[in-house]
């Protein structure tokens, strides 16, 4: 029997519009649970709302999985149900068709809060970021197995969002034991190592933009890919015809990734350059000493947490690279400026590539609207979800 649990105020309205979450201030008194049962959110008047996963311990008293009363007999049974309604939606997009890498469970925006699956090949990498979640992981291990046939499934939960909470990081195999695999992306190719790599082995969120810059390079292009990471961006430029690529890496593992990727993809060494120091020293330096066509910046996050202090000290260093990256921009270049902090609103983001163009004298224009992570990277609303933020500008020229 699936137990009720009775929410009132606020949290019976939210659940009622879709909340994915329900917090325990909104839950009348509940004992006997434990995370991950399933329960049905009812209100007051005993109207049944959702069904979700009990969350002790934590903020979150339940996760929900779908409106309305509970359909299935047990966790397992709706979270399998989740998982293959993902997939499907992944399918009908052809994104789990056209490419080999694809996000499966966007958290909330999948109706499985808590949870992150991305897929490589034959590779899954879980993240969990709930208790709830947490009881529920070797089956859905297996259950991802099943439906996606991935071999091996791999838990990297490790971000910040498990630590805020009190958990533990974990790094540990499910399934399997493979850590290494290429994924294809258009006509490019990319080594994947979900142990090492960054966030779980590579960036998804991008890969749209990352498909942008090779429709828009041009032959003979002369491309800089700052922050480069593994090279995706100038990988992608290369193979459109770029006549040379710079790249700007501090990692030293990211740097011998991005050599084995170019080499990968057949790309001459002789029209491809690899400053592998930061960022922060070239602007001291004032290197490279020459205009690109194309140029492409995707810094970390330089803002991680709310407050004035952390706001200023990010839009600094969001302000350095940015115009770091025009600077070195030719007229009638391309430039594409990101952004990966949650903590920097869509209006700011805007006002920040407006400033630095301004400042340069330069005029220009934003090709179309301020971009977001790619289409696997669904959301219902939720803003934290809404996180990758990018622009492409077209620099007309310099006034004098």
């Amino acid at each position: 029997m699936v137990e009720k649990v009775v929410v009132s105020g606020l949290g019976a309205s939210k659940a009622a519009r879709g909340s994915s979450i329900i917090y325990r201030k909104w839950v009348r008194g509940v004992t006997g649970l434990s995370s991950g049962d399933l329960v049905e959110v009812v209100d007051t008047s005993g109207r049944e709302l959702a069904c979700g996963l009990w969350e002790e311990d934590t903020p979150v008293a339940v996760r929900i999985l779908h409106w309305g009363r509970c359909i299935d007999r047990s966790s397992e049974e709706a979270l399998e149900r989740a998982l293959e309604s993902a997939y499907q939606a992944r399918v009908r997009s052809k994104w789990a068709l056209d490419f080999n890498s694809y996000r499966l469970i966007n958290s909330d925006g999948d109706r499985i809060s808590g949870l992150i699956v991305d897929i490589y090949g034959d590779i899954a990498v879980v993240q969990s970021s709930s208790p709830a979640v947490d009881r529920h992981l070797n089956f859905l291990a297996r259950a991802i197995r099943r439906l996606t046939g991935a071999l091996h499934v791999y838990e990297k939960s490790v971000q910040r969002s498990r630590l805020d909470i009190g958990l533990e990081p974990r790094r540990r195999w499910l399934i399997g034991g493979k850590r290494e695999v290429v994924i294809e992306e258009g006509p490019a190719r990319f080594y994947v190592d979900v142990v090492r790599g960054q966030k779980t082995g590579f960036f998804l969120d991008q890969r749209i933009n990352r498909l942008e810059i090779s429709r828009i390079a041009w032959q003979g292009d002369k491309v800089l890919d700052v922050f480069s990471y593994t090279g995706g961006f100038g990988i992608h430029a290369l193979l459109s015809g770029a006549s040379k690529a710079v790249f700007i890496e501090e990692d030293e593992y990211a740097v011998k990734t991005l050599r084995k990727n170019l080499r990968l993809n057949g790309l001459d060494e002789g029209k491809t350059f690899i400053l592998n120091t930061s960022v922060w020293k070239l602007i001291k330096s004032g290197q490279p000493d020459e205009t690109f066509d194309l140029v492409t910046v995707d810094p970390p996050a330089f803002i991680q947490k709310p407050g004035a202090e952390a706001k200023r000290r990010g839009l600094r260093a969001y302000r350095a690279s940015y115009l770091y990256a025009l600077e070195r921009a030719t007229d009638g270049a391309t430039v594409y400026l990101s952004s990966c902090s949650y903590f920097l609103t869509r209006e700011d983001f805007i006002s920040l590539a407006g400033e630095v163009a301004s400042i340069l004298k330069t005029e220009y224009r934003i090709m179309g609207d301020v971009r977001g992570a790619s289409p696997d990277h669904v959301f219902r609303g939720e803003e934290y979800l809404s996180y990758l933020k990018g622009v492409f500008i077209h620099i007309d020229g310099r006034s004098s």
